[in-house]
Parts: C-alpha cells; structure tokens; sequence
C-alpha cells in the first residue's frame, strides 16, 4: 500500500491539478468534499478523535482540506493541522503548493465571482480591502511553519506552481507513486483572463465595510421592525422550556453548549475556541441547525431555545400541527401560533453572495430585455402533505417506483412550471442538478421545464411559491429588475417588510394573473421601475451587520420572555 498523501499548500494554488493528477491514475483520491474533509479535521481536534478515520481505509490522498461554507459556520483551513495529521499517519507524504503570492490574492478575491472573499471578510468583520494584508500576512506564517516542521524530510515536497511543469511532480512523488498519465496545466488563456481581472478585484478592495453609511436610529428602526415581524401572530405557551414544543424540534442549551434533540440525545456539534460550533462531516442534515446556532451564539451568550429548521414548517398553524410553546423556524404558515422567524442561513448571511445589499454589475432598466425569467429549482410541497419535493426526490432515489414518483409532479411548483414552460414569451428554465436530473430519468418522469443554467439579463424576474421562502427572492429584490412573487401563505422573516406594489408585484397562486401583472408593468414603465428601485433600496438596508445584530437579538430577548427565561 502506498503511503497517504496530504496536500497542505493554501487554495488556489493548483489544488484541482494535483486532484487529477492522483485520479487520472487511478490512485484513490478525495478533493475537498464540499467541505466535508475539513469539518472531519476540525471535528476530531475538538472531540479527540483520528482525522479523516473514515475514508482512512479507501481514499490514499487528500486535497483542498478547506471548508467556507457561505453561511454562519467556521472557516476552517484544515491543511494547516499538518502537524496532527502527521501525528495520526507517520510516514505519509506531505506537498506545499505555493505560487506568487500577489497572484494567489488577486485568485481569492475573484473565486466565486467575489463570494468567497465577501464571506471571509464577513466572518472577519473587516472590510474587503483588508484581507489582501491580512492573506499575506498568513501565507507567510503558514509557509514558515510547514517548512520548520518537516525541515530534512524526505516525505516533504515544495512546489512553487508557477515554475513546476507536470513532470516535475511525477518526478517529487515517483519514490512513493506511479504517476504515467499527467493532466495539462492551464492554458496561456487562462492565465491572460486571470490578469483581465484584475481591476475587478482593485474594485473590491475599494467597497466600504458593510453598513458604515447607515444612520444609527434607521438602524434601530428597521431592527424593531424586523423584531416585530419575526414575532408570531399568536402566542400561547402551554408548556415550559423544558419540554420540547413537538417531536421535530432541537434545543439549543447555551448554558451546556449542547444541540439536543426532542428525546434529549445530544447533537453531534461542537464549539470550538473561536466560540462556533462545529458540526460532525458525517451529519450533514444538521448543517442548517449548526449555522443558526451560530446565529444565536453570536448574539448571547445564555439562554435556550427551541428550533425547528426543516425548509418549511406548519408547526402551530392548525391542530394537527402544534406548537406547544414557543420555538424558532425560518418559514411558517401565516397566522401560525408560537412560531418565531428566523433568517433562513442559506441566504440571510451578511458576506453570501445572495445576501440582499451585495453589489451587483447587472445592467440597468433600460439596458434589459422585456422578457420575464425565472430559474430555480423544484420545490414546495405536496398537496395535503408535509412531503417536500426535495425530500420525495430522495425517496425515488431509492425506489424508482415508490409512492412518491406520483406525489413529485403534484408539488408546488411542478404544475406551475409545466403551464408556465409551455407559453411563449416566458423564459422558464430549471437550473441544473445532476442528482435530480438522473433521479427523475431513473424513474420515468419529464422535468416540467427545460434545464439551463443561463439566465439573462431582464426586467421581470419571477419568484415562485416554494419551500424556500425569502431564499428565492431575496437576490431578485437586490437586482434592477422588477419581481413579481407568487404568494402562498407562507412566512419568512421579510415577507411583510417587502410590500405588495410598493416593492414588488404579488401574483395569485397558481400565477394565474401573471400576463395581467406583466401587461400593466409593460403599459407602466415608470411605475415599475420605480418599484424595482425601492427594492433595491431597502435591501440596500439590510446589509448591515449591526443592525441586523440589534434584529436578531431582539428576537431572541422576546423569545425569551415568552418561555419565562428573562
């Protein structure tokens, strides 16, 4: 058996290369995992246990061991633990990627068109501009500390990128692996569109620290009022914070630092020394509990409280659906008792890409095709049913011909999509999914709409009812163009702050008036415009990080109150 190979040079420094180098060889080998290696490392340093244990036995290298998962989890760049892995697998083979450095920063600023870089300053809490010292700053540290630790090793490589050819690391790594087949490295156009961007990143580094331009009482005032929103329409306590208000339910106990679950079984979370939580690789279900915990933690300090964050809720929205207290979600039916709401982590993160308030480059009203958009994908519930599309599409990934391949086309939006794909002038189409798409082929059904991952530049922009809430709209809201949204009777935690006509365009259910709206926006031009601009304004507002801290602690001073704790 060869020995592990670990790669422990920074991101964007060709990581991807070496991936395929081991894979073009058949040398099992397992890049990034969406985060997953990372969370594994990390994980284990706090709860004392072997790194990467389960892929171990499979898997002979490792690479891209780094996790920034765009919502309110740690940054965690595992490739600096190379000390613990060491530890763990004595006589692995250990590579240092290095490059120029000034070229690596300019890459991270650019990776995820700016998301990545926006999301690491978020979680820093400095502006853009600061990260380029800040980056350099640690490659130096990082770079110092790999070559003292495996300094006289013949298990230690260092490649600078920039120079090495392929056959310069079929050559470093031949003592220990057969590397015959050598992937291309990146062209001269590559390189040429790389230096193309660089007056974007200039620009990047010039933005202002999120929410320095706001006035503090418009501040506070839009705080108390996201407050009041979040509030249920109802509240009745029946019982105490002690008992769980369904079974579905986790508490939050920041007094133990513990996730329980409804029967008292603790939670596989853990908080580190930097005050987050970390989150087990293996429970991945649990990453939105994880990252409102998170949320909550770095609010208060005390306290616990109830949560329940599947997409959607119906919790206390009839009898069949109690809340038997007060408890947190990120969506529920209007009207519904003891529910309070909470920003959905997917999307309501200061630094997400998709948060409201990012700069856009998207052109102006004028500059946009008079057509209507959407992309999205499947979702929404079936009828009389708490199955979610995303949920019954992993039910016919393991019975092609289960009950759900009958309920998935009578969710939310599937009817929708098959009316509104089939009319002319609309531009309908499904973002790409490979897991879906194959699992619908598996099982004998047509999308309703075409896929494509494109979608252009318009002034009308569709958001369609779902099991997402805000998620959907929210980065419509923040564009030029006019949104027009389906409602449905559910709730997020800006569903009213967005108004009707004055922020956007409401569509029955169904969209069944949506060539009546699109006539009047058409016939309008002024008025809509007009609407797409206070949007645009109002999200503008909320990308504010102290004032979305005074929201989101006043609702958890009023949850509070409501369960006896204050």
């Amino acid at each position: 058996m060869p020995p592990k190979f670990f790669q422990i040079g920074f991101n964007k420094c060709g990581t991807t290369f070496i991936a395929r180098l081991f894979d073009l060889n058949r040398i099992p080998a397992a890049h990034w995992l969406e985060g997953a290696l990372a969370d594994d490392i990390a994980f284990a340093k706090l709860s004392g246990t072997r790194p990467l244990a389960r892929w171990a036995d499979s898997i002979t290298a490792f690479t891209d061991m780094e996790s920034v998962r765009f919502l309110n989890m740690p940054v965690i760049e595992a490739f600096k633990d190379y000390a613990l892995l060491d530890a763990h697998y004595p006589g692995s083979v250990f590579l240092l990627n290095t490059r120029r450095v000034e070229d690596w920063i300019a890459s991270r600023y650019l990776h995820r068109g700016g998301a990545y870089a926006r999301s690491i300053a978020a979680a820093m809490g400095v502006p853009l501009g600061a990260l380029g010292d800040i980056w350099a700053a640690d490659w130096d540290a990082h770079l110092a500390g790999v070559r003292a630790h495996f300094a006289g090793r013949a298990e230690f490589i260092d490649i600078d990128i920039d120079h090495a050819t392929p056959d310069d690391y079929q050559t470093a790594l031949s003592p220990w692996y057969d590397l015959p087949h050598l992937p291309p490295l990146p062209g001269q156009g590559v390189r040429r569109a790389r230096q193309a961007n660089l007056p974007r990143v200039l620009r990047m580094m010039d933005e202002p620290l999120p929410g320095a331009d706001q006035d503090p009482d418009r501040r506070a005032q839009l705080a108390a009022k996201l407050a009041r929103l979040a509030a249920p329409a109802r509240l009745r306590q029946k019982g105490s914070i002690d008992r769980p208000p369904h079974a579905q339910a986790l508490c939050l106990d920041l007094g133990a630092d513990q996730l329980r679950g409804a029967d008292g079984a603790v939670m596989p979370l853990r908080r580190g020394p930097d005050g987050l939580f970390h989150l087990a690789a293996q429970r991945p279900g649990l990453l939105r509990a994880a990252a409102v915990a998170n949320d909550i933690a770095g609010v208060t300090g005390h306290g616990c409280y109830w949560l329940d964050l599947r997409p959607a809720t119906f919790a206390g929205s009839d009898p069949d659906n109690p809340a038997d207290g007060p408890l947190i979600a990120t969506l529920r039916r209007r009207g519904a008792r003891n529910v309070f709401l909470w920003p959905a982590p997917w999307r309501h993160r200061i630094g997400n890409d998709g948060f409201p308030g990012v700069p856009v480059a998207d052109p102006d009203w004028s500059d946009r095709a008079d057509r209507l958009v959407w992309r999205g994908t499947l979702s929404g519930h079936a009828p009389a049913s708490a199955d979610t599309a995303e949920a019954l599409i992993t039910a016919l990934e393991h019975r092609a011909d289960g009950p759900a391949r009958a309920l998935l086309p009578r969710t939310g939006r599937w009817p929708v999509l098959a009316d509104l794909a089939a009319r002319p002038g609309l531009d309908i189409a499904l973002t790409p999914d490979a897991r879906r798409d194959r699992v619908l082929a598996q099982a004998g059904l047509t999308a309703p709409a075409p896929v494509r991952d494109d979608a252009p530049a318009a002034r009308y922009r569709l958001a369609l009812s779902g099991s997402e809430g805000d998620a959907d709209a929210l980065p419509l809201l923040n564009s030029h163009a006019l949104v027009l949204i389906e409602q449905d009777g559910w709730e997020g935690f800006l569903s009213t702050l967005f108004r009707p006509e004055v922020h956007f365009l409401p569509l029955q259910p169904g969209c069944a008036d949506l060539d009546l709206r699109l006539a009047w926006a058409r016939a309008h031009q002024d008025q809509a415009r007009q609407i797409a601009q206070r949007a645009r304004r109002l999200c503008a507002r909320l990308a504010d990080p102290a004032g979305r801290r005074l929201h989101l602690a006043q609702v958890l001073a009023d949850y509070r109150r409501a369960t006896g704790q204050d």
